[in-house]
């Protein structure tokens, strides 16, 4: 194996695995890349995809394949699979193939047993792995991060249409954690719609509607999403003398500094763009998503609320949270 050669494993060729593909393609390392769906489909769209795009480094090589590899070496394995298969995948990957790092889609799994074994696993293969929340590397939140004194209470409301909170929430606590630079979590209250609505990610998922409410000792977050045909999504921050409002559909930022208020665009970037440039600071160690412990963290309390929401409304006892 080329020691120059970073070897790259992305399984699932799904739409966010695809532009994880897309984005890879254009880092200007020389990447030997293998990505995994059991659908030829997938796979073939995945293909279209890049064929006509500019490789980073025109050495860099793509493999489909519809199997799991065995015996085999990786720097990097990005699991952009379902949320259900993801820990049987997981477990297969670690018991046969050597990983460096791992970076994990989310929401992660569906049962809490499953996020303790897969920990004790990494730990084992000595695996540093990452979650995919990416909001906390968009230089606009960054930007705002600086500006932010967490000595004093930093309020967070998320809210909007048909933002997918069921499955999106845990983006918006990882930035919430990334804010005020701590990662403990207590949901404290939650108002869900008795309408749970069949996901478009697939038949045995759901999608829920409401508020939930969080706090991180003096901080809070409060997230509402209702039903509507328009998505929209604002993001307001509020610290002290400032306070950011963020529209991510339009992506306007407006800030209001000690009554000094500014307006300008800003960029919601595609995986498509992120995906490259994580590349490199992973294998230079510094990586800026959420750790899989710290995220661990966040995603076990909040699939927990989700799970007994779906168990006493859908009249059927969850052992698993069937979000994606």
């Amino acid at each position: 194996m080329d020691s120059n050669v970073i070897n790259i494993l992305i399984v699932g060729a799904g739409q966010i695995g695809s532009r994880h593909l897309e984005g890879a393609i254009k880092n200007k390392n020389q990447l030997s890349i293998i990505i995994v769906d059991k659908h030829p489909i997938a796979l073939k769209v995945s293909e279209n995809l890049i064929k006509n795009k500019n490789f980073g480094n025109p050495q860099t090589s793509v493999t489909y394949k519809k199997e799991l590899p065995k015996n085999k070496s990786f720097d990097i394995c990005i699991i952009a699979t379902r949320a259900d298969i993801r820990a049987s995948i997981t477990k297969d990957l670690l018991n046969n193939c050597d990983f460096k790092f791992m970076i994990f889609e989310k929401v992660l799994f569906q049962k809490d047993q499953d996020f303790i074994i897969i920990s004790n696993m990494l730990r084992e293969k000595n695996v540093k792995a990452w979650v995919n929340c990416p909001r906390r590397i968009y230089s606009f939140y960054q930007e705002i991060k600086k500006k932010i004194n967490s000595n004093l209470p930093v309020k967070i409301n998320v809210t909007g249409s048909s933002w997918g909170m069921a499955c999106n929430a845990i983006h918006f606590i990882d930035l919430f954690s990334f804010l005020v630079n701590d990662s403990s979590l207590n949901i404290t209250e939650t108002n869900f719609s008795e309408n749970v609505l069949k996901s478009k990610r697939g038949e045995n998922f759901y999608e829920i509607n409401g508020l939930i409410k969080c706090i991180i000792g003096k901080h809070s977050l409060l997230m509402s999403c209702d039903e509507n045909k328009d998505p929209s999504l604002y993001v307001k921050i509020k610290n002290a003398d400032i306070d950011y409002s963020i529209d991510e559909v339009s992506e306007i930022l407006v800030n209001n500094i000690n009554d000094v208020q500014d307006s300008k665009k800003i960029k919601i970037p595609y995986q498509s763009d992120i995906t490259g440039d994580l590349i490199n600071t992973i294998i230079n160690k510094k990586c800026g998503l959420v750790s899989y412990e710290n995220s661990c963290k966040h995603h076990i309390p909040l699939l927990g609320v989700f799970r007994k929401h779906l168990s006493k409304t859908l009249n059927k006892e969850f052992t698993e949270c069937p979000i994606t």
